[in-house]
């Protein structure tokens, strides 16, 4: 389900690679109660033939001291800023993990496997001098590696064949950007190949009537062209995650071949805060001769076609959350909060085909009393009545449907916090 990896575990701008018969998810590491990211990365992979379940391959490299105790010490030698959203590619057998910190710097480290550790690291430079910048990207073309980076603008330049220098003869100041007119670049280029299509996956702030910095950059935009040097033309949207949390700020992610299906992997915050981000996972369509993607929605099967039911859920598998409630975590409990009146949340797709009778049951903590409304793609299911001093409510229905989308909706008197929600069960 989304998010896919635990609900514990908060990975954002990642970055999905196949390498072999794996797919490797490479991002950066958000801690709860924290900010953007962290001082290490780490490593997720699933095999291709599985992508429901995800190996954790431990922390790859730090730029600071923190993590001892998790077998990691920091080699980073420039910096000890945070680590942010990494980017790798293989060459002649090695794999080269590139990354950006929040100095500003850039670098790239080693390593004899996928999955690290990444060791070594160095500067990117250009012209003697190191780059500054975020969100690197590479992509092989031939025997050629092209690197893109940047916000606002999305530079581009050629790696030399040491791996870790840029050829300034090959390098572009804008392949897309944020000026007026353009395709609304934010952040979080990525630089991708669909057929004979380069693709620019990126943070976007475009809106049809102000094409520029003209909104929250929460949508995953694409720009294709038929030369890696462009020029570019945006095709439009691939995912957007607004909704997820009501403090939501940015997105980052791209877009990976698995087999004979593609995918999108994005993130979405969580916590009432730009921070916090969990990984997420979508099918999408894709035109490889047109060099085309259908725009997709967020869900809660995630690379399942639907959640097969009867399930017991924490509350955070909900695609979608209105009325300024939000999910946090607790311990080992992830509950939604700040539910007050209006609030809704939404699961997509439920699979509610085994049989016709269903009971919805929800667990938490009430503060007043609250009617609660479940409805199964726009229609009127049952009414539930959540009562003070109660920890659950309960209600029945019948429904045979295999992709469901059912929204739950709070109501009540009070004009503070209703309820907290711990568990939604389908049975």
């Amino acid at each position: 389900m989304n998010p896919f990896l635990p609900l514990n575990t908060y990975i954002p701008d990642g970055e999905p690679k196949v390498f072999g018969d794996r797919v490797y998810l490479y991002g950066s590491k958000d801690l709860f109660g924290g900010e953007y990211c962290c001082y290490k990365f780490h490593v997720y992979s699933a095999l291709v033939d599985n992508l429901e379940d995800w190996t954790d391959h431990g922390p790859v490299l730090a730029s600071r001291n923190d993590y001892v105790d998790e077998g990691i010490e920091d080699t980073i030698p420039w910096s000890d800023g945070l680590l942010w959203a990494p980017d790798v590619v293989e060459c002649d057998g090695k794999y080269y993990m590139y990354f950006c910190q929040s100095d500003g710097s850039e670098g790239v480290a080693v390593s004899d496997y996928p999955h690290g550790p990444f060791l070594n690291p160095k500067r990117i430079t250009m012209a003697g001098e190191n780059i500054k910048g975020i969100d690197p990207s590479v992509l092989k073309v031939g025997d050629d590696y092209y690197y893109t980076w940047g916000q606002g603008n999305c530079h581009i330049a050629k790696l030399n064949k040491d791996m870790c220098s840029l050829d300034e003869t090959t390098y572009a100041e804008a392949l897309i950007s944020r000026g007026e007119g353009c395709e609304g670049f934010h952040e979080a280029s990525s630089l991708r190949k669909i057929g004979d299509w380069f693709c620019i996956v990126y943070a976007s702030e475009y809106v049809e009537d102000y094409p520029n910095r003209g909104g929250h950059p929460t949508k995953l935009d694409y720009a294709t062209s038929k030369n890696i040097y462009g020029p570019y033309e945006r095709k439009g949207t691939i995912i957007n995650n607004y909704g997820i949390d009501p403090a939501s700020w940015n997105n980052h992610g791209s877009i990976v071949k698995i087999k004979d299906d593609w995918f999108v992997f994005y993130h979405g915050s969580s916590n009432n805060c730009k921070y916090t981000r969990r990984a997420r996972i979508e099918k999408i369509e894709v035109d490889e001769a047109q060099g085309l993607i259908k725009e997709a929605v967020m869900t809660t099967s995630g690379v399942a076609d639907s959640v097969k039911l009867p399930i017991r859920l924490s509350p955070t598998y909900a695609y979608c959350v209105e009325g300024g409630a939000y999910f946090t975590e607790r311990g080992d409990i992830f509950p939604l909060v700040n539910v007050k009146n209006g609030t809704a949340i939404s699961y997509r797709y439920l699979d509610f085909s085994a049989k016709k009778e269903w009971n919805i049951t929800l667990e938490g903590k009430v503060f007043c009393d609250t009617k609660v409304t479940v409805t199964a793609d726009g229609e009127k299911m049952c009414e539930l009545e959540f009562l003070v001093g109660s920890d659950n409510a309960s209600g029945s229905f019948e429904l045979l449907n295999k992709h469901c989308d059912i929204k739950i909706t709070f109501d009540g008197e009070c004009d503070k916090e209703l309820l907290e929600i711990n568990e939604v069960s389908f049975m």
